[in-house]
């Protein structure tokens, strides 16, 4: 399948030109069809509780998110991607000024020790923290490729584990 499909879904006839058979296609149109039942986000107005950066990383993705099946629901996740995003901005501007360690000096002016900045490990907790939320949009190319699994499949999962005794 060639192509960027609308919303990250694929017709029933895009699905068709896969060669993995019809209860392939019965699969991924069931999938797609469960993520129609959730409310489209409002993207407006921009949260006014984001700094400057996080404000813009809104209207740079909102858009780019449309294209994903991404629901009202995940609004808390959204704004929440985009406060981190400010902070890891704010944070890479102190390393950058600050650097990542910084010298302590007795009172004689001799070195004592050297120690991490803060805001350095406060931005390696972020970019980890950003990394999953991005994971969870569907932000990521591995993210995008899976598709949410359909209740039935998810059902006959658990009469599986039923059935063979776990």
């Amino acid at each position: 399948m060639k192509g960027k499909p609308s919303r990250g879904l694929y017709s029933e006839d895009e699905l068709k030109k896969h060669k993995k058979g019809k209860d392939y296609i019965a699969q991924k149109t069931a999938e797609q069809k469960s993520l129609e039942k959730y409310e489209q986000i409002d993207v407006d107005p921009v949260p006014k509780s984001l700094c400057r950066y996080g404000k813009r990383e809104w209207r740079r993705i909102i858009p780019l998110l449309q294209e994903l099946p991404i629901a009202e629901l995940d609004r808390e996740l959204i704004e929440s991607y985009c406060v981190l995003h400010g902070s890891r901005r704010r944070l890479q501007e102190d390393v950058k000024k600050n650097g990542e360690t910084y010298e302590i000096y007795d009172e004689d002016g001799v070195l004592s020790s050297i120690k991490r900045n803060p805001s350095y490990d406060m931005l390696l907790s972020t970019v980890k923290e950003l990394r999953m939320i991005a994971n969870q949009l569907g932000m990521t190319i591995n993210s995008r490729l899976e598709l949410a699994t359909p209740e039935e499949k998810a059902e006959e999962d658990e009469i599986m584990k039923l059935i063979k005794g776990g």
